[in-house]
């Protein structure tokens, strides 16, 4: 069986924000392609991959309990956005086609 592989480059936005604030965006890439979604080591890897980039962009620096629940709040809700590409990334696997990155991404 012939393996393809296709860049999957989704920009996702996690956070309510009020539509009057200014909203900075940051993103982080999630390389894939090294992984076989299609077996149990590979999904625990991914999601490995994507909590520390969750991390990572929900980081502000700040501290603080008001700081430590902005920031548990972001890292859920980027989580929870790149669920679908997660899933999708999974089900393509399954069918034989590798992609090579997901973007995960949250506004500020």
């Amino acid at each position: 069986m012939m393996t393809r592989t296709l860049i999957l480059a989704l920009s996702l936005t996690a956070a309510a924000v009020p539509a009057a604030a200014q909203v900075e965006t940051e993103t982080a890439a999630v390389r894939i392609d090294d992984l076989d979604l299609s077996r149990a080591t590979g999904r625990e890897r991914l999601d490995t991959r994507l909590k520390s980039a969750a991390r990572s962009i929900c980081q502000t620096g700040a501290r603080g309990a008001a700081e430590n629940s902005r920031r548990a709040a972001c890292v859920s809700a980027a989580l929870a956005q790149a669920e679908p590409q997660t899933r999708n990334a999974i089900a393509q696997a399954e069918r034989g086609t590798r992609l090579a990155l997901l973007m995960i991404g949250t506004a500020r």
